[in-house]
Formats: structure tokens, sequence, C-alpha cells
């Protein structure tokens, strides 16, 4: 695969080029030069205000395949990355049987083989992802699992989580949580707040995420082990973060891009694709959130795409499952929340330098290097449609939102696919 990149602006924290702009030439899926006026390639991408990135990696998309595949499939999943511009995505266990042994690792990654977005396949902590036994994560981690999370399944005993953190430790295994005491969350539908007042609906406070979050910091500093926390969503979840980081404790987290972009007034629609996990919450906690990724709480902007069928998002919203569908939309979301508000270059940091250091990935632009890059503008507005997303499923609280910038393509593993 050859190919000249033309007149785009760099961004790769780690490379020499960054912030320039620069023609990149590819040959055989390898940047082999980086200068101004440049030829040698019969495919030339251009364009008006061109930009171009390390490949973005996302740090959570649920896999539904096998067990759940009219919900989506691997397939689609991966086409939903290229979409969105990811090159690497998180792929966090909806499967039946879910992915708590290295057959199914395997199965993961033979369905994924030779695609052009790196589907980086992370194993349970607990064996049926039921909260009861570690898995051999171990085995798992030589197979190839680059993380280990039960997903939006929280681990309800403390002893488990400890014995999972010492575990991982020697091999530098990497444990994400998604935080949250069921017992005080008790089945609730929405946040805690005026809107569930107003709405008469049952709440989800945000104290069970507080309490999770705190229980779960105590332990990783007690193992000294590093942990990561998914989906945080609440004002009072950031300070308590970023106190345990000023202490030392070795804490990295991310926020769903739903969060970030809705509070719970969408709620008032009853429509369930805003039905969500953690759900959306108020517009203190919102400012709490990009004040977080201002100060560098916050390290990273994921997804949480968890693909759910017709039958159980369109239905009542009591009965409705949570969920939602954001690969294609996270880029032009965060773009257009954050005009003001961040800099070019951090949006592109959330997306991409933050979530690759957390996965261990090294990621430069640079000559002899591997070609890993996503093409995109930083301007331009547009209505985030159905046509847009390639997920079998549509549950996306994101349709009819005004978008950002837009993604050209991704280049990798010696492809191109441009939209």
């Amino acid at each position: 695969m050859d190919a000249l990149i033309k007149s785009a602006k760099i961004f790769s924290p780690k490379s020499p080029f960054h912030l320039q702009t620069k023609d990149i030439l590819i040959q055989n899926g390898s940047i082999v030069q980086i200068g101004d006026d440049l030829n040698g390639a019969e495919q030339i991408i251009e364009g008006d205000d061109l930009c171009v990135s390390d490949g973005w990696v996302d740090l959570f998309s649920v896999i539904r395949e096998p067990g759940n595949e009219h919900q989506d499939d691997i397939e689609s999943l991966l086409k939903s990355a290229a979409k969105g511009g990811f090159t690497s995505i998180l792929g966090v266990s909806g499967s039946v049987p879910p992915i708590d042994n290295k057959a199914q690792l395997k199965f993961v990654q033979n369905s994924s083989m030779n695609n052009i977005v790196n589907l980086l396949p992370a194993g349970t902590i607990t064996e049926k992802q039921n909260g009861k036994e570690i898995t051999e994560m171990y085995d798992m981690h030589l197979s190839g699992a680059v993380a280990f999370t039960d997903g939006k399944k929280t681990l309800k005993n403390p002893e488990l989580l400890k014995r999972a953190l010492l575990y991982t430790k020697p091999f530098g295994g990497k444990i994400i949580c998604y935080c949250e005491d069921e017992t005080v969350a008790n089945n609730g539908m929405i946040n805690e707040g005026e809107i569930a007042v107003g709405l008469g609906m049952k709440v989800r406070p945000a104290l069970a995420e507080e309490l999770a979050i705190t229980r779960d910091l105590y332990i990783a500093e007690y193992t000294e082990t590093p942990i990561h926390i998914t989906g945080v969503s609440a004002q009072k979840s950031v300070s308590i973060i970023k106190e345990a980081k000023e202490k030392g404790i070795k804490v990295t987290c991310d926020v769903n891009i739903a969060n970030l972009y809705f509070t719970d007034e969408a709620l008032t629609s009853f429509d369930s694709n805003f039905k969500l996990l953690p759900p959306l919450r108020s517009e203190s906690d919102r400012q709490a959130l990009m004040k977080g990724i201002q100060d560098g709480t916050i390290d990273a902007v994921s997804s949480g795409h968890s693909p759910k069928d017709i039958e159980s998002k369109f239905c009542e919203f009591d009965n409705a499952d949570f969920g939602g569908i954001s690969l294609e939309a996270t880029f032009g979301a965060l773009n257009k929340l954050a005009d003001g508000v961040f800099s070019d270059e951090q949006i592109i940091n959330l997306l991409t330098t933050k979530p690759a250091d957390i996965l261990g990935l090294s990621q430069k632009i640079d000559i002899n290097k591997p070609a890993n890059l996503t093409l995109f503008t930083l301007s331009g507005e547009g209505t985030f449609e159905k046509d847009q997303i390639e997920c079998v499923s549509k549950n996306s609280p994101f349709l009819g939102t005004k978008q950002k910038g837009c993604v050209i393509g991704i280049i990798n593993n010696n492809q191109i696919k441009l939209n």
C-alpha cells in the first residue's frame, strides 16, 4: 500500500514533526519520508484543513459476537470503529460465552485478523463474568489480552479485586473497573436529582459511583498496583480521583462521550437511547467532567459503545436495557463541545496519546515507523444521522445532534480506508 498525504497538520506529541504541516509518503505500510513538496505515490490524499494524527484508540467498545450477533458482530464493530476514525479499540466482553479464557480470546483475534482496525481484546476478570472467581489472566495475557475488565458488571467482592490486582501485578496486566455500588444503585433508572423528581422515576444516585471508586482506590493503594476506572460520571468522583492522584495512587480514568455531551435533561423525552450506564447526570456533573479533562484528572474520552437490539431499546423506558452506540459519533461530538474550551491538541490527545499510553501502545508519526494514522478535519459542522452508523444496532443517543469536524479516513496495517 503506497500513499502520499499532502499538506497535513501533524498531531503526534512524541514526533519531531508534531504540530508541523508536512507531506507524508507511505510505502508498503511504513512512513518513508516526511517533508515538503513530496511525490512518489499514485494515491494522493489531500484537502482543505487536512490533519493527521497517531491512530485513535478507544478504551471501551463492547464485543457481542459470539452469542449476541443480533445486536452486533465483529465485522460491523470494526466498520464502526473505522468510520469513527479509530485504528485500535479495546474490545470488552459482551458475548456469550464471555471472553474468560484463551480459547475465546483466540476466537476474537481470528475473527478480526487482517483488518485495518486493531481489535485489542480484554479478558474478563472473573469466570463467566459473574464476579465470583478470577480467571486465568496470565494465560490470557500470554495469548494477547491487553487488559482485564468485567465491563459494566461491577466487582462486588473487594477481596476479589485485591486478588486480581495482586495477580496481574507481576506481568503488568491492566485492571479496568466500572465503579458502582449495586446496593446503592438499587436498579435505578436515572440520575438522582431535579429531573428524576419531575419524572417520578426510580433514581440511581451518584453516591453509588463515588463509594465504589473510593473503595477501589483504597485497594489499589494497598496493593500498590495501577488501576483504570472507566466511565467516570459524577462531580465528586472527579474530586476523589484527583485527590488520589495527588497522593500518588496509580490511577487513570476515562469518561464516556455521552456523559460529556448530554445531561439528564435529555431524559424528559423518555427516549430509551438516553438510558445509559453510567446514567446521564446533572449540568454541574458535566461541567466537573469538563474541568477534570482540563486539569488532567480525566485521562481519556471513550466511546462507551454498547450495541443493543431494537427489542431491548424501543420499548417502555423502565423496561429498556441500558446502553448506547457512539463509535461513529465520538470525535464529532467531542470536537463540537470542546469548541473554545479545549485546544485542538487536547482534543486529539484524549483520543490518541493518553488512551494509547494507558494500554501500553507505542505510536509516533516518524520516518521508518508503521503508518498507523487517522486523517480528519477539525472544521466544518454537520448533523449525525442514522446512515452514518455502521453498527448492526442503531441505538445511538447522538442521532440528530450537531457535530464538528470530519473523519476523512484511517491508515493502518498496510491498508487505507477513506470515508
